[in-house]
């Protein structure tokens, strides 16, 4: 198949096997990844979703994947306006993080100033209406994660935590429990 033609079919509502199947070329591909990059965070409403679905696909089960673009999505995540984007994004990056908590202090005094700035962003848009509960629910666990590396988020998180159940919906309460009996000692988030 041609790229050409693959990102056509990306255009039109996808199947997870469609998904699994374009995920396949992609991987192979010498430049599909970073195709897949472009396609997700260009101006083109029609691709932008399928292609961060396909992307998600290729590289959410590698690790070796998963750390070459690390820096790649803490660059890009603040920068996301799409919602279903930021929400394979996020899962993509927070999967790293689960993955890599031993080494996570070095990355971070690494990259320090794009993390704060992942930080700042989570926050905000845990705080937005108009931000879908998918996307609050990958940047708790993100926030989560991060907490064990800045104290002054493992301060706030629980004063966060009581915010952001007011208006939530079942699916951010479950987290939000979960982190809250992790941070008690009473189970993993």
């Amino acid at each position: 198949m041609e790229i050409d033609n693959l990102t056509e079919q990306q255009k039109y509502s996808l199947r997870k096997s469609e998904v699994q199947q374009l995920a396949s070329f992609f991987s192979v591909h010498p430049k599909g990844i970073d195709i897949l990059f472009e396609l997700s965070t260009s101006d083109n409403s029609e691709l932008v979703f399928h292609a961060a679905w396909v992307l998600e696909s290729c590289i959410i089960g590698s690790c070796t994947l998963l750390s070459g673009y690390a820096n790649r999505l803490l660059a890009l995540i603040p920068e996301l306006r799409n919602n279903s984007v930021r929400s394979h994004f996020c899962k993509l990056f927070k999967t790293w993080l689960v993955a890599n908590q031993k080494s996570l202090s070095d990355w971070i005094d690494a990259c320090n100033g794009d993390v704060e700035v992942l930080i700042e962003t989570c926050y905000l848009w845990l705080l937005s209406s108009d931000v879908p509960d998918g996307v609050k629910v990958q940047c708790l666990e993100i926030l989560w994660i991060l907490s064990s590396h800045f104290p002054w988020i493992a301060e706030v998180l629980p004063h966060s935590l009581r915010l952001i159940q007011i208006d939530s919906t079942p699916g951010v309460k479950v987290m939000v429990s979960r982190i809250s009996k992790a941070r008690t000692g009473n189970g993993k988030a």
